[in-house]
């Protein structure tokens, strides 16, 4: 299993790269969602294949971080389930971004009233949401919360020190409705499509921050990075029976690349340059 830490950059057009992995072997940089990881374990016992391979890249140690599919390697593992096919990409590749989900929040304005009670709370006029975005673009805060009554800075710094204080803040409202993840808007613009509630907007990390956190230094909560992959690999769908028998990983890793060599020239793959909306997820 040679995960190599100088894989050259290749074109979209190439094929991506496929692994076998031990599920143990892949570490997460946010904490997964019980929801979603119940569903998936669901739906993997019912279907009895891999769709999507969790998207990794390899870490100094032999590992790899996970950087999207933290809910399916949770499932795999709660599954008993030792092995997993997953993309590997080289994550200094530059286009492979990284960006930062901010979320809108239905909650009555109990948020920020917690969050003034949160170490390093500092309080801002409503009018001051320009100087909150400032302070958290230069990583001086962790998060910011901005309702109908003000704006609340949380932390002092960003990064993936802020992973403490943002876990502190996202377990308020983990788990209710009325959450939505938004990518940008003014907190009137995201009241007038929602609701009125609280956007919680948190700072942008590096691609550094991402695996500092999955080698110890803390986990993000669910929902807060969001990696653009191009080239995913979409609906491989490897038997669960064949990844759960697997007991030596250099020939499973043959056998696997036997199967993706027969379905190309089967016809069996196709690339697709452009954006993509999928209605059947």
């Amino acid at each position: 299993m040679d995960v190599s830490l100088r894989e050259p950059p290749r074109a979209l057009h190439t094929a991506p790269v496929l692994r076998i992995m031990p599920t143990g072997n892949l570490l997460l940089h946010e904490d997964p969602e019980p929801g979603r990881v119940g569903r998936l374990c669901d739906a993997l016992t019912r279907d009895g294949v891999l769709r999507n391979p969790p998207i990794v890249t390899p870490a100094p140690d032999g590992r790899a971080v996970v950087l999207d599919g933290a809910n399916r390697v949770t499932a795999l593992a709660q599954l008993g389930i030792r092995y997993a096919v997953v993309q590997v990409v080289d994550y200094a590749r530059p286009d492979i971004r990284l960006s930062t989900w901010r979320h809108h929040v239905h909650d009555g304005g109990g948020l920020r009233r917690h969050a003034a009670r949160l170490h390093g709370a500092r309080a801002l006029a409503r009018s001051a949401i320009a100087d909150a975005e400032a302070v958290l673009a230069a990583s001086r805060a962790a998060a910011f919360l901005a309702d109908a009554e003000g704006v609340t800075l949380i932390g002092e710094r960003g990064g993936a020190d802020a992973a403490g204080p943002v876990s502190e803040l996202v377990a308020r409202y983990r788990g209710a409705d009325g959450v939505h993840r938004v990518e940008g808007g003014t907190p009137d613009a995201l009241d007038a499509e929602y609701g009125r509630g609280t956007l919680v907007a948190f700072p942008r990390f590096a691609k550094e921050d991402i695996v500092r956190l999955a080698l110890g230094a803390g986990r993000l909560p669910a929902g807060i990075t969001r990696h653009l992959v191009p080239g995913r690999a979409l609906r491989i769908n490897v038997p669960l029976d064949w990844l759960g028998a697997a007991s030596d990983p250099a020939r499973t890793q043959a056998e696997l690349d036997a199967m993706i060599q027969r379905r190309r020239l089967s016809h069996g793959v196709r690339y697709y340059e452009e954006s993509t909306f999928l209605f059947d997820e």
